[in-house]
């Protein structure tokens, strides 16, 4: 009983005194943050068609971003980094369709309030994928972005 209590007082100290807290404030505007630090990327960095190894190129961002993004932004920014094509000849982003678009009714099957044409206006997701022959294979179509996030402004 004695170490069991001794024991939840050892825990509950730092977190009563914010060391395994992390203070509560305004959430950082991470995408803010992330375009922001595109300057410093293409200063810096081999832009992503010159880029001759994938590692290299996000390891180069993840350099730039330490150095001027937040840390609790950091882990996103280069998560972009990761989900490109940089440094990876062939590669393509590629838009695969999260819903079917039921063409009898001109509506997304899951969502029914929206109006489609095709299964494409319901919704797609962005994969990496090796050449543009699997990415249709896959039911998707060959994006034109060089990463699966969204542009900066």
């Amino acid at each position: 009983m004695r170490s069991t209590l001794f024991v939840s007082a050892v825990l509950a100290l730092p977190l009563a005194s914010g060391v395994f807290a992390q203070e509560q404030g305004p959430p950082a505007d991470c995408e803010a943050q992330r375009c922001a630090a595109q300057s410093f990327i293409a200063q810096n960095c081999p832009s992503c068609t010159e880029a001759s190894n994938h590692g290299r190129y996000v390891s180069c961002v993840a350099h730039q971003v330490k150095a001027h993004v937040s840390p609790g932004c950091r882990g996103k920014a280069v998560r972009c980094a990761a989900r490109s094509i940089c440094g990876k000849p062939g590669f393509v982003t590629c838009n695969i369709p999260t819903d079917t678009c039921d063409l009898s009714t001109g509506h997304c099957v899951a969502h029914p309030d929206l109006m489609c044409s095709t299964d494409f206006d319901c919704g797609t997701r962005c994969r990496i994928k090796s050449s543009d022959t699997r990415c249709t294979d896959a039911g998707g179509q060959v994006g034109t972005a060089t990463s699966c996030c969204a542009a900066c402004p």
